[in-house]
């Protein structure tokens, strides 16, 4: 194999791997604008990572996430499926997502 085939085909594995990771990634203004967090795993208190109660849109690249009100998944909670939300007001979330 050849160095230019064996590179592309690097760079084609580490993008699939790159995708598989980043999961959900929460904005801190409607339309995907602003600040931005990205998780793969559960975050129990969004204050933790300085975003609690910033969120106005939010982006799920795979399986479904249940976001909530209030830290440690306490208060109104949301299941949010893959796909992009463009914002979260229509779900009374609009800067209220905490875990």
């Amino acid at each position: 194999m050849n160095a230019l085939l064996r590179s592309v085909l690097a760079l084609v594995s580490l993008a699939i791997t790159a995708q598989a990771v980043a999961q959900v990634t929460f904005y801190e203004h409607e339309g995907f604008s602003g600040r931005s967090f990205t998780t793969e795993k559960q975050i129990v208190n969004f204050q933790r990572v300085g975003f609690n109660d910033r969120a106005s849109s939010v982006v799920v690249d795979r399986e479904r996430w249940e976001v909530c009100e209030d830290a440690g998944f306490d208060g109104r909670c949301v299941v949010l499926r893959p796909g992009r939300y463009p914002s979260l007001a229509a779900m009374g979330l609009n800067d209220r997502v905490s875990s």
